[in-house]
């Protein structure tokens, strides 16, 4: 009876390391496609959106608006247009400027990044940076998510195979002989390492960028360095450094706790760029860990300037191997 409880519990952990491999093969497919070699030249916005998301393009907007006096950012966080500012050319930009004036009193920060999610500037953005195959298309993991279903079944099935062997050995069915200790372990190994699996496996599913889009990003922060300025632009001095590695990245110490307060991830210190409101995560979350640019997530680059590359004219990436 033991032996036959063994090779069941084998059989389980190979059911749940099967259900793993074909979430992580699927996901493959999709997010891990080789890169096609060519460079990428991004702007600041889209490299704050592929580092961020929607959420740091936003602040993008903000960081630099305030940084060139056309809105004010008060300590509480509050968001006011100031009068004579003058439109701007980029399409991110001028969706801040117009929301603040349709808004008496304006908004604060956290209120005003959900409000512009949904954008034409922002889905634009997002639909270049998935026509270069940087961030997945949506519903793309669609097959993934399904598989990882299955993976979530076969560990419920583990687990319930061990229950199972409890029960047989408290009720004197099972327990005579020595196969029973490596059944134990192998139906518990199965349950630990199906439940890591599940966790790591959905970390993954919920970030979007590509194995090329994180390229880009470890390719232009070898580019920018973290920490080195250049003032000759608002966008190298401002839009980039905070576009690739957040709002913390702000020589402003006040306009970051600014436009970081009352937002419970919001800390200028911590990650609040990375997640979208659906849980999705863009590159500096990649398995947990920021893909070149340090930890910190929670802020917006950006330019007033217009179509400034990336690189202030360099390539930012595509062509090597970042992962």
């Amino acid at each position: 009876m033991d032996l036959v409880l063994l090779i069941a519990a084998v059989g389980v952990f190979l059911l749940v390391s099967a259900a793993e491999r074909g979430v992580e093969r699927e996901r493959r497919r999709i997010g891990e496609v080789t890169p096609s070699g060519t460079g990428h030249q991004l702007s600041h916005y889209e490299l704050a959106y592929l580092s961020g998301g929607p959420r740091r393009a936003v602040n993008t907007a903000l960081a630099v608006l305030a940084t060139a006096g056309a809105v004010r950012v008060s300590r509480t966080s509050q968001v006011t247009p100031v009068h004579g500012a003058r439109p701007s050319a980029e399409p991110i930009e001028q969706a801040v400027l117009d929301a603040l004036a349709a808004r008496p009193g304006g908004y604060r920060a956290g209120e005003l990044r959900r409000a512009l999610e949904p954008h034409p500037a922002l889905l634009s953005l997002a639909g270049g940076l998935e026509a270069r195959g940087l961030i997945v298309r949506e519903n793309a993991f669609v097959p993934a998510w399904q598989r990882l279903d299955r993976l979530r079944l076969a560990v419920a099935g583990a687990a319930g195979y061990l229950v199972l062997l409890f029960v047989l050995v408290a009720t004197g069915v099972a327990g005579k002989e020595s196969y029973l200790v490596a059944a134990f372990l192998a139906a518990g190994f199965a349950v630990v390492t199906g439940l890591s699996g599940l966790y790591r496996q959905k970390r993954r599913l919920r970030n979007v960028v590509t194995r090329e889009g994180r390229d880009v990003l470890v390719s232009a922060r070898a580019y920018h360095r973290r920490g080195v300025r250049d003032h000759s632009t608002l966008v190298t001095a401002v839009g980039i450094p905070v576009a690739l590695y957040g709002l913390s990245d702000l020589d402003d110490r006040t306009l970051c706790d600014g436009l970081s307060a009352g937002d419970p991830n919001g800390d200028c210190a911590g990650s609040c760029g990375s997640h979208a409101g659906d849980g999705t995560t863009f590159g500096d979350s990649y398995g947990g860990s920021d893909s070149g640019g340090g930890s910190s997530s929670c802020g917006g680059g950006s330019s007033s300037g217009g179509g400034s590359s990336c690189g202030g004219g360099s390539s930012c990436g595509g062509g090597s191997s970042g992962s």
